[in-house]
């Protein structure tokens, strides 16, 4: 019965450690400079996941929160991003999104894409959008 529980106190620190590692990134990530907390749908059909966001050039790298990974999860550029609406939170988005939140419909290519973001961070993305340089 000793090695059984030397066993399980071992699964318990692992899994203590990979949640620590797991908050440590997100607030290393959070604390960076330019990064806001987003949460992302892809279409209409998937659900709502959380993460934070990073303004690079022309790129909105978004990362997701629950992972240990240092790269985006996705990249959206912005010369191919188009925002097609903007919205207070509905019935279904409520359930995962502050009632305070902006949601915003993107369109990249033929996908939409749902951006859930608080009024600052909205703003500060449109800014975003709108400073791109001009087409030739």
């Amino acid at each position: 019965m000793h090695i059984i529980d030397i066993a399980v106190v071992c699964a318990a620190v692992l899994v203590l450690l990979a949640c620590i590692l797991v908050l440590a990134r997100q607030r290393f990530m959070l604390r960076a400079e330019g990064a806001i907390p987003v949460a992302m749908r892809l279409g209409t059909a998937s659900r709502w996941q959380y993460g934070v966001a990073r303004y690079a050039g022309g790129e909105f790298r978004w990362y997701r929160s629950l992972g240990l990974g240092t790269r985006p999860s996705r990249v959206l550029e912005r010369r191919e991003l188009a925002v097609i609406a903007r919205h207070a939170p509905i019935r279904g988005d409520l359930q995962a999104l502050p009632a305070t939140a902006v949601v915003v419909q993107c369109r990249i290519g033929d996908a939409d894409v749902y951006l859930g973001l608080g009024e600052s961070a909205y703003t500060g993305f449109v800014s975003w959008l709108e400073s791109s340089a001009p087409m030739a």
